[in-house]
């Protein structure tokens, strides 16, 4: 039998229940960040919107922030919060569709009591795309944006096992920390 916390998961978008099922993976990877933070959480992704990306509107996460209010919350709200605990690093490309986002991640950061808990790495030729926690590497083939997680076809995996999430970690650290 196989443990089922280190099996990967891999789930691909062709129609709505899939879109589903990649909405709710997206929406448990942050509510378990919310309840016990990762050191550092990193997104690499070309391209990054401020999606929904939890369904507060019955107040099942008002434990979580309660000020969030019955609404959906944002993803930069999420990193936002996360940024309390958290270093937070966000890897995309240098476009015009990013900047609505890392401006409201640079104002949330600027409003934090530590600011130096955002880190923003910018990349003429990203391509990956990737979630890092302190024990999931969620990868494929989707940018986090209204069409990478509603519209598009997509894949990705969710992997829990200790030696891709160390691969990945030193692949991010060696490659979009700053100075690099």
């Amino acid at each position: 039998m196989t443990d089922p916390i280190s099996d990967n998961r891999n789930t691909f978008s062709t129609q709505a229940t899939s879109r589903t099922e990649i909405r709710e993976l997206l929406e448990g990877i942050f509510v378990a960040e919310l309840l016990v933070p990762s050191e550092s959480i990193w997104l690499v992704s070309p391209w990054i919107s401020d999606i929904d990306i939890l369904d507060n509107r019955c107040g099942q996460f008002s434990s979580l922030v309660p000020t969030w209010g019955l609404r959906r919350i944002r993803l930069s709200e999420v990193f936002g919060q996360l940024m309390i605990q958290s270093s937070v690093h966000l890897v995309a490309r240098p476009d015009s569709h990013n900047d609505a986002f890392l401006r409201k991640m640079d104002d949330l950061s600027r409003a934090s009591d530590d600011a130096s808990n955002l880190h923003v790495t910018i990349r003429d030729t990203l391509h990956l795309k990737g979630l890092l926690g302190q024990d999931y590497y969620l990868s494929g083939s989707m940018n986090l944006t209204y069409n990478g997680v509603e519209v598009n076809h997509e894949g990705v995996s969710l992997d829990r096992s200790p030696e891709a999430i160390a691969e990945a970690r030193i692949h991010f650290q060696e490659n979009y920390e700053a100075g690099q």
